[in-house]
């Protein structure tokens, strides 16, 4: 099938069922599916994405492309859902005295300032591969009065750079995705994690349901690049998050890598009718 950029005006449906594609216009840019057929929008240069080999160093500069408008972004177009997300990840870790913390993929460091709110929690690091992210974490840190108690590195979240059983906690959040090697960035986390530790990933799943899929996929695929492409300036990092999503590994999937690292107590939560989901594990 032919891949194309469609534009506001550029509205085709296809409906699918058992493979069979069946394309007809119509005023929105979706599938539609009813019984046995899935309800998906159709996501752009997928395969042209995988061929082109995307890789964690790709991510990482798109991702500083749009760094300064990334907090507002998220907040705004989630409704702030993201922050009480980034709560239940936190409550789910299960901080005990003394943990300490490595949240990879940090980011502008919203889950490592979450942890150091915790009671008792030790000390936290933070390591993310873009430069200009961490930098607004380290502006976050300092406002926030948490400048000594976390620390933020730049590393590759593929090679971590720290010892064999070196934390008690590991978080990523909405970062696994982006990895080039998802099973290596599981079995990296896992490695430096202590035994009895825990591993708590967050992250975007597409939802099931015809109306709310719909709905969502819609909101995703149409709403989200044009709002976050004309305040970002960059449409392209916001089209490739529903490809990124769309490519993503089912929830099921996720747990059976991190089960095959090891990982005892595993367990799933579904967040917001399925968009997002926790999965946490114990070494």
């Amino acid at each position: 099938m032919r891949c194309w950029e469609p534009g506001l005006r550029d509205i085709i449906v296809v409906i699918r069922r058992r493979g069979t594609l069946l394309p007809a216009k119509f005023s929105l840019f979706f599938k539609i599916s009813l019984v046995k057929w899935q309800p998906e929008i159709i996501m752009l240069n997928v395969k042209d994405q995988k061929a082109r080999g995307e890789t964690s160093l790709n991510n990482s500069r798109l991702f500083s492309r749009i760094a300064l408008k990334y907090d507002f972004l998220n907040h705004l177009l989630s409704l702030n859902i993201d922050k009480r997300w980034r709560r239940k990840l936190v409550k789910c870790a299960g901080v005990k005295p003394g943990d300490s913390i490595l949240d990879v993929c940090t980011g502008t460091g919203d889950i490592a300032i979450r942890f150091a709110q915790s009671d008792g929690v030790g000390g936290i690091v933070g390591i993310d591969q873009s430069e200009e992210m961490l930098s607004i974490a380290r502006r976050k840190t300092k406002r926030n009065g948490f400048e000594g108690k976390i620390k933020l590195l730049k590393g590759d979240a593929l090679n971590l750079p720290f010892d064999d059983g070196s934390f008690g906690i590991i978080s990523i959040g909405f970062g696994l995705r982006n990895l080039a090697d998802h099973k290596k960035g599981i079995s990296e986390m896992v490695r430096v994690l202590k035994d009895g530790g825990r591993l708590a990933i967050l992250e975007f799943s597409p939802p099931q349901g015809l109306i709310f899929g719909m709905v969502y996929r819609l909101y995703l695929n149409i709403i989200i690049p044009t709002v976050a492409g004309i305040i970002s300036g960059s449409a392209s990092a916001y089209r490739y998050l529903p490809t990124s999503i769309a490519n993503f590994l089912e929830p099921e999937e996720i747990m059976k890598l991190m089960e095959a690292e090891g990982l005892k107590k595993l367990y799933s939560k579904r967040l917001t009718g399925g968009i997002a989901y926790i999965h946490r594990g114990e070494k």
